[in-house]
């Protein structure tokens, strides 16, 4: 296959998956309990731990206001929390609160399953690669 053909069909095949998994997160088919956006920024606090917002929004390269929205609504469900920062009462953080730990983990542990049943057919090393790859192409985004 010419580098040109494997471009076109790396093209089309990253645009069916987008495709796919937009479709399945909006559908009554979604994998977990929380929504994408969520999810993102709940595993994002839960991994680097309290942030402020100009960091979320640049980490998802979205606007502030986009951002601001989505952590609103997380936290009047209370799965996330503002405070003040510390070292500069006029800027809020965010951190991820018990109840939205414990929601977190629990889409975590569905996610992860949904996965492993449609890899089921995969060998380690098939999974291994797939996920260096997904790795790389997503650090190729942020570049």
């Amino acid at each position: 296959m010419s580098e040109e053909n494997s471009i076109e069909r790396i093209e089309y095949e990253l645009t069916t998956l987008i495709r796919k998994a937009v479709f399945r997160d909006q559908s009554e088919r979604k994998i977990g309990i929380l929504e994408r956006s969520a999810y993102l920024l709940m595993r994002k606090l839960d991994e680097h731990g309290p942030s402020r917002l100009k960091e979320l929004a640049e980490a998802f390269q979205l606007d502030i206001s986009t951002l601001s929205r989505q952590a609103s609504a997380l936290e009047a469900k209370e799965f996330i929390q503002r405070f003040s920062d510390p070292s500069d009462g006029r800027v809020s953080v965010f951190d991820l609160t018990e109840v939205g730990k414990e929601k977190l983990v629990i889409d975590s542990r569905m996610r992860l399953e949904w996965y492993e049943d449609l890899l089921e057919g995969w060998s380690n090393e098939e999974k291994k690669v797939f996920g260096e790859l997904l790795v790389r192409m997503n650090g190729a985004f942020d570049e």
